[in-house]
């Protein structure tokens, strides 16, 4: 059979993503493999339609197709979002419909979940059957377990590719959003006081966006700037060359960083206005995420309050709401809602765009950022783990700043809680100890939590500014 590799890094053959493509390839001979280097050439696919048409035509003479690429922030890299967005933009969908699909990708198993599930659904728009995902850490290569097990997925790969079986599909078609926003009038602007708001946006000319996006941009008056991404100066995306794990510094010259902390990092509260396209934000967008990750693994909008408008059928894409709200979170940012044009009642959609502008000046104002939960807790002991066991000699900016912290805050640094865990855990081996504890759980689960309601400092604070508030 021959398997049509689209590989969405940026380095092409060079990348670790590609090395897993080259065990299969030498494990399987009687296949073959045709690599498309698309996150190398995305530029040349973009500027030039005969390449477009030599990639697609690879495809259509293939028997399945294999999506290798690295994960760049939760999700595949701008070049292959972008490849993705031409795909459906030239109707090529006769090309991959029918045959079989699968992803492989390479990560430190950060959110590579929500990559594959993006290409998964992807591949469900373009009428292909999903064989399934091999989400492998970067060096998992190197063990003979990985080896084994990426053996078995590649013969499982080929038996459905030969066969083509009718799988149930996962993710339904997205229903189109028709309705027309507009706006009832100029609204009178809030007191801001002295918070700073930036607009990031994608919208174009005319659209549904540029309209919520010119009515909440009133709501905050001359405290807000609306910053198209146009205006960020990218000149490219994301290389995955790793240079500024060092220092923090981009090896682009083209005034993306400086525009970055001078209009973005600098604000208190940062609207994100983009158009779905094809599961996600725009490439532009997804771009500027990528672009970003030079400050590294770190929360650096911590404090922050962050806004979403969207135009398109944000609420039946999961993947991307997913990945929207644990990157906030995961900053260090607070999510103060989301309002997208769905709704086709225009002043429904005015009255959510104008309680999002009070609930980002509250929150801004309160400083309130609610504990992120799982992705956030989950998320940076990932980073904590893969920064101090193998990345810190060269993220050493990323290495300083989690010694500064506190970050690495491993359990066993935290002997008075070891040996308190012993103690209990000998105690606990004695029969008729363990029994008084098991009569008395329900209650032992709540004394430290009574004590610290009792003796608590804060509640006290708070009572004698209430008091002195009413006086």
């Amino acid at each position: 059979m021959k398997i049509c590799v689209l590989n969405g890094s940026p380095k092409g053959m060079e990348s670790v993503t590609m090395q897993y493509v080259r065990f299969l390839e030498l494990a399987y001979p009687e296949h073959t493999f045709v690599v498309e280097n698309i996150g190398q050439r995305i530029a040349l696919l973009e500027a030039k339609e005969e390449e477009f048409k030599k990639v697609i035509a690879s495809v259509e003479s293939a028997d399945a197709v294999l999506f290798a690429t690295p994960v760049y922030v939760m999700l595949v890299p701008a070049q292959l979002k972008r490849f993705i967005e031409l795909l459906f933009s030239h109707n090529t969908l006769p090309a991959f419909s029918g045959k079989c699909a699968a992803s492989l990708t390479t990560s430190i198993h950060f959110f590579d979940h929500t990559a594959n599930e993006y290409l998964h659904a992807i591949a469900e728009d373009l009428g292909m059957h999903w064989a399934g995902s091999f989400m492998a850490g970067m060096s998992d290569l190197l063990g003979e377990d990985c080896q084994e097990q990426l053996l078995r997925f590649g013969e499982e790969f080929f038996w459905l590719a030969e066969r083509k079986p009718q799988l149930q599909r996962t993710y339904p078609p997205l229903r189109p959003v028709n309705g027309e926003y507009q706006s009832a009038g100029i609204p009178m602007p809030l007191d801001c006081g002295d918070k700073k708001i930036v607009i990031l946006t994608d919208a174009a000319p005319g659209t549904n966006l540029e309209r919520m996006t010119g009515r909440l941009a009133s709501l905050f008056g001359r405290s807000a700037s609306i910053v198209p991404l146009d205006d960020l100066k990218m000149k490219g995306g994301c290389l995955g060359c790793c240079a500024c794990a060092f220092d923090n510094t981009c090896v682009y010259t083209d005034g993306f960083s400086e525009e970055w902390e001078t209009n973005v990092l600098s604000a208190d509260i940062i609207i994100l206005a983009g158009t779905v396209k094809d599961r996600y934000f725009s490439a532009e967008f997804k771009q500027v995420f990528d672009r970003s990750f030079y400050r590294g693994h770190v929360p650096v909008m911590k404090g922050k309050t962050v806004g979403i408008l969207a135009q398109g059928p944000f609420s039946q894409c999961s993947t991307l709401r997913e990945v929207l709200h644990a990157e906030i979170a995961l900053q260090g940012a607070a999510l103060a809602g989301t309002v997208t044009d769905e709704d086709e009642i225009s002043y429904a959609t005015d009255g959510r765009i104008d309680a999002l502008a009070l609930r980002c000046l509250h929150r801004a104002t309160s400083g309130c950022v609610p504990p992120g939960g799982f992705p956030v807790i989950a998320g940076m002991k990932i980073f904590r783990d893969a920064i101090w066991s193998e990345m810190r000699p060269f993220f050493r900016a990323d290495h300083a700043y989690y010694r500064k912290h506190g970050l690495y805050d491993f359990p066993q640094n935290n002997y008075s809680r070891r040996i308190k865990t012993s103690l209990l855990g000998l105690l606990l081996a004695i029969p008729q100890a363990r029994d008084q504890v098991r009569k008395q759980m329900k209650q032992n689960m709540v004394q430290p939590f009574q004590e610290a309601l009792t003796n608590s400092r804060v509640l006290k604070r708070h009572a004698g500014n209430t008091r002195a508030g009413r006086e």
